[in-house]
């Protein structure tokens, strides 16, 4: 029955919904709750939003309605409105007609429900309320909007509010959208929702960051190209409120991605930065660009640059001065090497030993010795990217649990992701300043050897499995040799075993929003790094590290640092 400018619908009749009644009404996949008070009737959505539990069973005293659950309260007489709790619930028009009760079941045009989402999404994200966002997050998706509306919705939640620039949530939304086309149906909402999560509670009642204004670059450095090259002298420097100002300045010109990019990435090498997360943040930061769009780049970008500017160059640390030494011994020709490459074929193998097993020295040597050969960085990347791997299977997970160590998983994760970034970083712009990144990638998988556990990794005995499901129930079963072992031996399609990966990435095993962060990045960057180099061993590496043990006993950890730092004595003295 279509009327009165909507769908009419009869729902009960007036007789059978007494002052003081209430009734269940079904159409479709609608359940609505009916309820008769002294002053009128009402319909609402008979789920409570916060939870979904039936409202009918609630308690009504004039006009307000109790969920009987949590005590949520809703204002029948203005539309549902939530007065206790956080989230208003469905109102429907009703009419009484001839004796029967009608009720308008029309459902409100997308043009019109989407902003009213994304506004309700907005405020979830500032509450933190993970419920909210998920529910917003479906109806978005079943009013037909695209997952990357949802994440940019996220990105311009977050981005402007990061202190002191790009950090592990944007890192982690970005990686949750990549992820999310390994899942199927409904369930492509869930990495979204872990990565919106993440941003809510890293950035949650943080103010906008102050940001300069964008300058003329030609006016300020006479050309373009001059202005370019300042920027990674502007980094080095650490003046980040001229090199903050000029990034801006470029994107507001209009020069092209690539260039702006390659100035990034210049300044990123010229040391190791912050433990290599610059590099990740650049190589995600791109990657959002092109799902979300250009014209999003001053938001995108502009908070690289306080990241930059403020990562520790770890080249400048007492532990890398070795690294140091060898290159000024070395004295590696970066545009030699770059001119050289002609793809000549090289023992991957006795370099990866050498980059796992041999003293720092010999990494660097084997790495300058292969350059100088000729041997392409593509496939040095390859090599390195299964060394990387193996030290991941070879970490100590022993050594996590241990409260008096500063080192852990999330420290040795990062030699296979910013292997990943590096391999992008290289792809889009092979230039001698790229290699400066192949040089940090070698010494860092070599750097971390200190961290393998006795003997190396242990042997994986292949476990033929078809079902993806068994490889995710190892995870969540904490068994990391059982998950190799299933990864190794998977007899299924590998888009399965991604899927499963992404899902024991994406699943609540981590409390903490930074060990959030690295299940998710390291699972991406397994999938990706297992299809370049045709090999399992990313993946059963990041496969281990998902389902193992992790310390997330942060304020315990705090509270330990604290004694020590007030009783005057490094962490780790003892008494």
């Amino acid at each position: 029955m279509k009327s009165h400018n909507g769908d009419w619908v009869p729902a009960a009749g007036i007789d059978d919904l007494p002052i003081g009644g209430r009734k269940l009404f079904r159409h479709y996949d609608k359940r609505i709750a009916l309820f008769r008070t002294e002053r009128d009737i009402y319909a609402i959505d008979n789920r409570c939003p916060h939870q979904g539990y039936a409202l009918l069973q609630g308690d009504v005293k004039g006009e307000q309605l109790t969920c009987a659950w949590h005590n949520w309260k809703f204002e029948l007489d203005e539309g549902g409105a939530c007065s206790f709790g956080g989230e208003a619930v469905r109102s429907y028009p009703v009419e009484v007609r001839g004796g029967q009760v009608f009720v308008d079941v029309t459902d409100p045009a997308a043009e019109v429900m989407a902003p009213q989402l994304f506004g309700s999404l907005v405020e979830a994200m500032g509450d933190v309320d993970v419920g909210r966002m998920a529910r917003d997050t479906m109806r978005l998706r079943q009013l037909g909007t695209p997952l990357a509306e949802v994440v940019k919705e996220g990105v311009t939640y977050g981005a402007p509010r990061m202190e002191y620039g790009w950090n592990h949530s944007l890192a982690t939304l970005t990686d949750c959208l990549n992820l999310a086309s390994l899942f199927e149906g409904e369930l492509q909402a869930l990495p979204v929702v872990q990565g919106m999560s993440v941003i809510s509670q890293t950035e949650v009642r943080r103010p906008h960051r102050p940001r300069p204004d964008p300058i003329d670059p030609v006016e300020v450095y006479d050309s373009l190209e001059d202005a370019l090259a300042a920027y990674p002298v502007l980094v080095d420097d650490e003046q980040h409120v001229a090199a903050e100002a000029l990034m801006r300045g470029l994107i507001a010109t209009g020069v092209a991605p690539d260039r702006i990019r390659h100035a990034l990435l210049s300044a990123i090498t010229d040391h190791f930065l912050g433990y290599g997360h610059p590099m990740i943040y650049a190589q995600k930061s791109f990657e959002m660009l092109s799902s979300i769009g250009w014209e999003h780049a001053d938001t995108v970008l502009s908070p690289l640059v306080p990241n930059m500017i403020y990562s520790t160059r770890y080249d400048r640390l007492p532990y890398m001065k070795k690294f140091l030494r060898a290159w000024e011994n070395e004295s590696p020709d970066l545009d030699e090497q770059v001119a050289k490459q002609n793809g000549v074929a090289f023992d991957d193998q006795a370099f990866r030993t050498r980059i796992l097993d041999g003293s720092d020295q010999e990494a660097f040597a084997a790495l300058n010795a292969v350059l100088n050969d000729g041997v392409s960085v593509e496939k040095i990347l390859n090599a390195t990217s299964l060394a990387a791997s193996e030290r991941l299977r070879r970490f100590d997970i022993d050594l996590d649990a241990d409260d008096t160590n500063e080192w852990g998983w999330l420290d040795v994760t990062h030699n296979l992701t910013y292997l990943d970034a590096l391999r992008w970083a290289w792809s889009v712009s092979p230039s001698p300043e790229l290699l400066r990144g192949v040089y940090h990638a070698v010494w860092f998988v070599n750097f971390t050897r200190q961290f393998d556990q006795r003997g190396g990794a242990d042997d994986v005995v292949a476990f033929p499995v078809t079902d993806a499901d068994s490889v995710l129930e190892s995870i969540r079963a904490k068994d990391p040799e059982g998950t190799q072992a299933q990864i190794a031996g998977f007899e299924g399609p590998i888009e399965e075993l991604h899927g499963a990966l992404a899902q024991g990435a994406s699943e609540d095993n981590s409390v903490a929003p930074i060990m959030i962060a690295h299940a998710v990045k390291t699972a991406r960057a397994s999938i990706v790094e297992s299809e370049v180099v045709g090999s399992r061993e990313p993946m059963m590496a990041a496969g281990r590290f998902l389902a193992s043990p992790k310390r997330e006993r942060f304020v315990f950890n705090a509270t330990l640092e604290a004694i020590d730092f007030t009783k005057g004595r490094a962490r780790g003295e003892g008494q």
